[in-house]
């Protein structure tokens, strides 16, 4: 059976003194211009003998007549025509011979030559009455140019556009009148290009009209309405598309190709959901009011509760060390363990390394990977380049890489973010299990065997494995000691005391590791979410999983650079803010999902941790205010902090600060950094450079909420004091700058082309 070209979809009813003249026209245009077609018939339960009529024609023409099923009216036969036909391209037209069918060849044409996917007969000339030619023209001002941005006759009768177009997109047209509007907003919300081509609108010669203008007039008028302030929908890409580019859909006409399967809602694909919007509005109203109203009142209640705020955090800062002392949470795993597993017993392993414009450090990466004590006929190193960074591609394969080596490629696409890239990756997997090293990194040479032993040794609620960080350039400078100080808090401190409490533990970026099918299950990572380690660490949860900490450092660089410091901290940050609002979409079932403990480590680790950057200048300009400036601006603050809200607020200034300062000291302490200790005096002005970071960041996600804002690496090579920090870590000077430059012999012998 051949199959057509083109299909041509007829809504009929009581059109019997039209249709035989209509069917010798489309016949006649379509076989002169050699084109294969067929013409779908849907008879909307016609009176005047049409259906018989029709059905004598099925011998004579390539047409297939089908009798109405379900609602009637015009819409519901169009829907029901579209699925019985075959061609790839189809073409709608009226009945009436309103429509000329010998435009059908030229429209054909423009969409097989690939110009644009729908093509609209544009009504230039009418030759109706004066009343129809001005409602046309209003509904194509109005509704179709100015509510929708359509430089097209919206409500011609007459359209030709891609098969796969309706394959996609919903449509739920609320009257007979209201498909056309619809569909072309929707195929225009799912990236497909609209064009006119001008047409002579003729005037009916036989038959009764079937529609009612002021009716039909107000229901597509409503339409429009709706349409415009609907909430857009994200719209799958075609089946045969997602088998060449990869899961990815269309949202407000833009393509977006995440490679995961993860629900628009689950992601931070756009920034507040509509009840997040209300909610937020209300509450900026009630505040306003209650200023108008009684301004002083309110001034303290906000005060009141931010103080609480702080106060809440500190308790539970001090309650997650003690609980990080009075436990051992990490995961330990004994050298005689590891030294009695064989590499037979091993799976194999697959390691994420994405790659962005730092070829320069590649050398480095590829040392570190050859020094894991893991057999390398079992490892799966990926490394995860963007097709548009072409100097890091080409550098990579200018290497002779080991063979365990591939190179991924990821077709440029938005969002251009590094969950994308690993997303792509999870499709070449191989490893049973799964970790992600960045470039930069210097991984524990036993941490796969560690992982492996871990899991093993745990039950399947253990589905990832988060590995310590660490630096190798701690001493570089001021920065890097500070920034040091603070990892060391939070790896060795923090996250050792939420896991003892069995709380949501936020991720690293790095040296997490997973079973492979885990990580599908969870159907990968967060595409738009410019942190996505941390979301992932709350999906887990609120999966039914856990994450442990296990005792293995991996060593990575600090960064040494204020501006990139700046930079990278800002991401992480609009991070935050995207995975808080992200789950907080739906804050009755996100509390259904996570115990009392998990949902309260939620809003002060991810929630309240934000908040705090913010207010943390204001509440530094007060108390600097209230002492240098005592007699003219005391009494109005102490009139804002009433005796019991007074208190708690000088015991989080004096001992507050005290405790944060402290638990940085016992972070450098517990990783024999003595030397960094008498840095964390100089955290205060660390903390006032993460609130500048945090304007920048509600900037970004206004502006760019799914930029990347790249952290560059390789800072470290030119300083010297960072080899004697790798020396600690693998026994060699791998950090020299030569390793970046020059050809290095590593195990087993791999020989890389001089950059």
């Amino acid at each position: 059976m051949i199959v057509p070209s083109l299909s041509i979809i007829i809504p009929v009813l009581n059109e019997k003194e039209n249709i035989s003249h209509l069917l010798e026209r489309i016949d006649k245009a379509l076989s002169f211009s050699n084109i294969s077609y067929e013409i779908i018939v849907v008879d909307d339960h016609s009176t005047d003998g049409s259906f018989e009529i029709l059905k004598s024609y099925e011998d004579k023409y390539p047409l297939h007549v089908y009798l109405k099923e379900g609602s009637t009216g015009k819409s519901s036969s169009l829907v029901q025509g579209f699925d019985k036909a075959s061609g790839c391209v189809l073409v709608m037209i009226d009945a009436d011979l309103q429509y000329p069918p010998e435009v059908i060849p030229a429209m054909f044409e423009k969409i097989s030559k690939g110009e644009v996917d729908i093509v609209v007969g544009d009504r230039r000339e009418f030759q109706v009455s004066l009343r129809r030619k001005i409602i046309s023209r209003v509904f194509y001002r109005f509704f179709g140019k100015f509510l929708h941005g359509f430089n097209v006759d919206v409500q011609s009768g007459i359209k030709a556009f891609r098969k796969e177009i309706v394959e996609r997109i919903n449509l739920h047209p609320s009257s007979p009148w209201t498909f056309d509007l619809e569909f072309l907003v929707k195929a225009k919300q799912a990236g497909y290009k609209v064009t006119g081509i001008p047409i002579l609108f003729h005037k009916r010669e036989g038959g009764k009209p079937k529609i009612n203008l002021l009716k039909a007039s107000f229901e597509i008028g409503l339409s429009a309405l709706k349409l415009k302030f609907a909430a857009p929908q994200t719209i799958p890409l075609h089946p045969q598309v997602i088998k060449r580019k990869g899961h990815g859909f269309h949202y407000k006409g833009v393509e977006y190709i995440p490679h995961s399967e993860l629900l628009s809602e689950e992601t931070a694909l756009y920034r507040l959901n509509r009840s997040q919007i209300r909610v937020l509005l209300i509450i900026i109203f009630a505040v306003l009011a209650s200023f108008l109203a009684n301004w002083h009142f309110t001034l303290v209640a906000l005060t009141a509760a931010l103080t609480f705020l702080y106060f809440t955090d500190l308790l539970y800062n001090f309650f997650l060390i003690v609980k990080s002392f009075s436990h051992s949470p990490e995961i330990h795993i004994k050298d005689k363990d590891i030294t009695a597993i064989t590499d037979d017993e091993l799976p194999v392993y697959t390691i994420f390394c994405p790659l962005y414009r730092e070829w320069r450090v590649l050398p480095q990466f590829v040392t570190a990977m050859s020094r894991l004590s893991y057999p390398k006929d079992k490892l799966q190193v990926i490394l995860l380049m963007e097709e548009d960074d072409r100097e890091t591609v080409r550098h990579a394969r200018e290497y002779k890489l080991p063979s365990y080596f591939e190179i991924a490629v990821v077709a440029d696409s938005i969002p251009k973010t590094k969950p994308k890239a690993l997303n792509y990756g999870l499709t070449k997997t191989r490893g049973e299990f799964v970790t992600i090293y960045d470039a930069e990194d210097i991984p524990d040479p036993l941490q796969l065997k560690k992982a492996f032993l871990a899991f093993g040794k745990n039950d399947r609620k253990l589905a990832c494995l988060q590995a310590k960080l660490n630096f190798y350039n701690p001493h570089q400078n001021i920065l890097t000691r500070v920034f040091t100080a603070e990892y060391a808090l939070w790896f060795d401190l923090v996250l050792t005391g939420l896991q003892s409490s069995n709380a949501p533990i936020p991720l690293g970026g790095t040296s997490n590791h997973f079973r492979t099918e885990d990580i599908k299950k969870l159907k990968g990572w967060d595409a738009f979410n410019v942190t996505e380690d941390c979301d992932l660490g709350m999906r887990l949860v609120k999966n039914g999983f856990r994450t442990g900490i296990l005792d293995s450092y991996t060593q990575e660089e600090a960064n040494s650079n204020m501006v990139n410091w700046i930079r990278q901290r800002s991401r992480w940050i609009k991070g935050y803010i995207q995975t808080y609002f992200v789950h907080m979409r739906n804050p009755g079932s996100f509390m259904i999902d996570l115990k009392n403990h998990d949902l309260l480590t939620f809003q002060l680790i991810v929630g309240g941790k934000i908040l705090s950057m913010f207010i943390n200048p204001f509440m530094w300009a007060t108390t600097i205010a209230y002492f240098a400036l005592r007699a003219i601006v005391g009494p109005f603050i102490e009139s804002i902090f009433p005796p019991v809200i007074f208190y708690m607020a000088v015991f989080s200034l004096v001992f507050g600060n005290f405790l944060y300062m402290y638990y940085y000291m016992i972070g450098c302490a517990k990783r024999e950094y003595e030397d960094i200790i008498k840095y964390v005096f100089l955290v205060p002005f660390y903390w006032l450079g993460m609130s500048i970071a945090a304007w920048i960041a509600v900037i970004e996600i206004i502006r760019r909420p799914h930029h990347w804002a790249k952290t560059h690496h390789g800072l470290h090579l030119s300083h010297t004091r960072a080899k004697t920090q790798a020396k600690n870590v693998i026994g060699q000077d791998l950090i020299d700058e030569k390793i970046a430059r020059y050809p290095i012999e590593l195990t087993p012998p791999v020989t890389l082309k001089p950059l």
